[in-house]
């Protein structure tokens, strides 16, 4: 590992964190970029700035083909956001694998300041969702016409009660509290797999989702918003859990 400090251009990890949060909010980044970028970042810490994930193992994590993150990464190279540097070793005589490392790069502004989730993080997998406290029907917008079971349904049940508790004064359906913790557990085994403790995190993805809703700064869903605010918190949680310890200077939940 000591090899690989060459490449290491980051004093402390709030620095990093700092270049992290800039390229996502200045850079007008595909979906996939900017969740391969959460990936790497968070996976960069014990040699601050420089990821040795293999392509197909980045592909596995992120649920996508191994074509799909080669071409995440060149586009990637070629905005100045990261180097591919190929590690050669002479005792085999041959070449065996790739080093991603972030570079600072000069940031341009984008036209349109960012939220503190961005966009276009959002999973948009779903249809257009019209969303409306108490009154909402489902996450997906669709009619249903079937008896609806309240959060009641959900005591026992693996969803911590803390979560229910925070959200049922919003969604008082069984199947979308149930849908929303989903998203939670989802997304904290793809950004942040080191982190055991989950609750609070979700329990503060949610409040600040509910917050741009009630600013008009949702532009496409509820759901989509959550899970990229859940993911952006998760990426910092992960590179918090991984760090060298007493070198984590950053409090997300002041300055996310």
């Amino acid at each position: 590992m000591q090899s690989l400090r060459e490449y290491e251009v980051f004093e402390t990890v709030s620095e990093f964190n700092e270049y992290i949060n800039n390229v996502l909010t200045q850079f007008d980044l595909k979906k996939t970029d900017r969740e391969l970028v959460w990936l790497l970042s968070g996976h960069s810490v014990k040699v601050l700035g420089v990821c040795w994930l293999k392509v197909q193992t980045m592909a596995d994590m992120l649920g996508k083909s191994y074509k799909t993150i080669q071409r995440s990464l060149k586009r990637l190279k070629e905005m100045g956001i990261i180097e591919r540097i190929e590690q050669f070793r002479p005792v085999q005589g041959g070449h065996s694998s790739f080093l991603t490392v972030f570079r600072p790069t000069v940031l341009t502004e984008r036209e349109e300041a960012p939220e503190p989730a961005p966009e276009s993080t959002q999973d948009d997998s779903g249809s257009s969702e019209t969303f409306s406290f108490k009154s909402i029907k489902s996450l997906n917008n669709k009619d249903v016409r079937e008896p609806v079971l309240d959060y009641s349904f959900l005591r026992n049940s693996h969803i911590p009660e803390e979560f229910i508790h925070a959200v049922k004064p919003f969604f008082d359906s069984a199947k979308e509290i149930y849908q929303l913790w989903g998203k939670v557990l989802a997304t904290s085994r793809r950004y942040a797999p080191d982190v055991i403790d989950i609750t609070e995190i979700a329990i503060d993805a949610f409040k600040q989702t509910v917050f741009a809703y009630k600013m008009g700064k949702i532009r496409k869903t509820f759901k989509g918003y959550f899970w990229g605010t859940l993911s952006g918190i998760f990426s910092v949680e992960q590179r918090r859990k991984v760090a060298p310890k007493g070198i984590f200077s950053w409090n997300w939940l002041e300055d996310y």
